[in-house]
């Protein structure tokens, strides 16, 4: 099978373009992030754990167990496959390299880096609403890999739509996800926010860099920079 990625120079037209159709998308991350950073800015990342976990309950638990699964490998894989049966194969190539360098990216920082999750930082606080056998301990809490593959696929998939006010869709769907490793007591707000960032820029810098794709006797091309009058 030959399988052929052509790597753009990206100029600023293609940046303009894609920032002016993408507004929706791009704008509510913006938001969400900057509210993100100035309440992870004013007050402690225990703070804001507790505060981002004032209700709990069995069905909420079991809702977001499930729910946290959007960002997990196997859904991306599934992804990447159902949009290649359907000869959407630039957009599976997208989908699959802003997974994995967000995914490697995530897990350098982890190694590099080592951070407690919630379960062992906050030991010592008596807080009751870890999820038994669900919550996981150990020193690999930021960033979010979850959250970081929400991210990217979110973003991918606002960029290819048609209908780009579905991006929104698409973002609220990877805030649910950053949410349910909170919640779940897996990670902090500063490890969700830092895996929303590294989604974000990795799968930008894919869609921007990579335009064109060969696979068999298909020739798959991004469309061309639309003129952005001022």
């Amino acid at each position: 099978m030959q399988l052929l990625f052509l790597l753009n120079p990206t100029d600023m037209n293609t940046v303009r373009s894609t920032i002016y159709k993408n507004r929706p998308f791009l704008i509510g991350s913006v938001i969400f992030l900057i509210i993100s950073l100035v309440f992870g800015g004013l007050y402690s990342k225990s703070d804001c754990f507790l505060t981002l976990n004032f209700f709990h309950t069995h069905p909420l638990d079991q809702f977001f167990i499930y729910y946290t699964l959007l960002g997990d490998g196997w859904i991306v894989l599934a992804l990447f496959i159902s949009f290649l049966f359907f000869r959407r194969a630039l957009l599976s190539i997208h989908l699959i390299l802003a997974y994995l360098s967000s995914g490697i990216a995530a897990q350098l920082i982890k190694y590099v880096a080592p951070a407690p999750r919630p379960k062992v930082f906050l030991e010592s606080t008596g807080y009751a609403n870890f999820i038994e056998g669900i919550t996981r301990g150990g020193w690999s809490s930021f960033p979010s890999g979850h959250t970081a593959t929400a991210f990217a696929v979110a973003t991918i998939l606002a960029l290819h739509a048609k209908n780009k006010s579905i991006g929104l869709v698409y973002l609220l769907l990877a805030i649910g996800v950053g949410y349910s490793r909170v919640y779940l007591g897996h990670h902090f707000l500063e490890d969700v926010t830092g895996g929303a960032m590294i989604g974000l820029f990795f799968a930008g810098w894919i869609y921007l860099a990579i335009g064109q794709v060969r696979l068999l006797r298909w020739e798959i091309r991004r469309e061309p920079a639309m003129a952005i009058q001022s």
